[in-house]
């Protein structure tokens, strides 16, 4: 059962993960405190509350330009359809646990027939996996984190290492950044630093930031513009999005000052989960403000007992549970954000034994 097909939360229930969730009038108020809530709306994706997000998420990036897209599953298949046109060669390399890959339904293969070739498995590719590749590549697909991974990240040297490999060879470098905010604190870098390492940079504007959707593309003007076509062939150029541009515009200004204090919660309460008999998390610390927790358990049976904790103690410790290769054992995430702030970690570590023991 995922969070989104189970009604039995109320208003004040206490979630582990991400931010407080808000009622359709919680949501409206919050919008009526969002910075340029009196510009006129959007339309067909022109107006100037947009275009000032759009260069508020270029400039946080270092990017000339910036362009705001509906869905991120939209945009990076546009993206790469520039990229690899412009390369005259349909192959896209990339991690073989991506986004992209695994949660797409194939779209970059069925609606562009871009070729993949696939690299890593549960560790970030590096520059050795580059070069055992015997096509011409198109495209280099980084994501940070990767998600289907573990939130893992690869390390400095070899994110630069990436990059210069492929600007050595004229191959365009895109990061798939939806958690590209989360990242920076791992590498104590800026994001403009970061997103310099790449030619063109997606990010996503909800999931940590909090939004309702969408996402912006960064890089320079003309690859960002050539994706237009593509992004109004897969439906993307709505009538007006402004709520979702109301909504980016808070939520930058109200979590992105957070994410550093977000994985240092992320640190602690990892640590924490860890002790707790029979539980494992991944990586161990952390990347990012999100990983992976192994539970004894079957899938069915620790989400009986995540709801019998919901009816009891009024809380959500995870939103789902992945059978694993492992028989007996089951994966869950946390992502911390601003309602983790509702849990000590003991307390979290103290519910999630109970969790265990429930689900014997």
């Amino acid at each position: 059962m995922h969070l989104r097909d189970d009604p039995g939360w109320r208003a004040d229930t206490r979630f582990l993960s991400h931010h407080e969730r808000l009622s359709a009038a919680e949501w409206l108020d919050r919008l009526r405190e969002a910075p340029g809530l009196d510009a006129l709306p959007d339309q067909y994706n022109e107006g100037p509350g947009l275009r000032e997000l759009e260069a508020e998420v270029a400039t946080l990036l270092g990017k000339p330009a910036g362009r705001f897209v509906l869905k991120g599953v939209i945009a990076q298949q546009a993206m790469l359809r520039v990229w690899t046109e412009r390369g005259g060669t349909p192959v896209v390399a990339l991690h073989s646990r991506s986004h992209i890959e695994l949660d797409e339904d194939g779209g970059y293969q069925r609606l562009h027939g871009l070729v993949p070739v696939r690299l890593g498995t549960w560790s970030p590719f590096t520059v050795a996996d580059l070069d055992a590749v015997a096509e011409r590549i198109g495209v280099v697909v980084v994501e940070l984190p990767i998600r289907r991974a573990g939130h893992k990240l690869p390390s400095w040297a070899e994110l630069t290492a990436i990059s210069e490999w492929c600007r050595e060879r004229g191959v365009p470098l895109h990061f798939d950044g939806a958690r590209l905010w989360e990242s920076a604190p791992y590498y104590g870098r800026s994001l403009a630093e970061i997103a310099a390492l790449a030619d063109s940079v997606y990010v996503s504007l909800y999931k940590t930031i909090g939004g309702l959707g969408g996402c912006v593309l960064a890089g320079d003007e003309e690859p960002i513009t050539r994706t237009r076509p593509w992004t109004t062939r897969h439906g993307g150029n709505l009538y007006t999005v402004f709520p979702y541009v109301l909504a980016a515009r808070a939520g930058l200004r109200k979590h992105l000052p957070r994410m550093a204090e977000y994985r240092e919660r992320a640190l602690g309460l990892a640590a924490a989960l860890a002790r707790v008999p029979g539980v494992r998390v991944a990586p161990e610390p952390p990347h990012t403000n999100a990983f992976q927790v192994y539970l004894p358990g079957t899938p069915d049976r620790l989400t009986a007992a995540n709801r019998k904790l919901l009816e009891r103690e009024n809380v959500w410790l995870f939103a789902h549970f992945t059978e694993t290769p492992v028989p007996g054992l089951a994966m869950a995430e946390v992502g911390t954000g601003s309602s983790t702030a509702a849990f000590t970690d003991s307390e979290a570590a103290e519910l999630v034994a109970r969790l265990v023991e429930e689900a014997r």
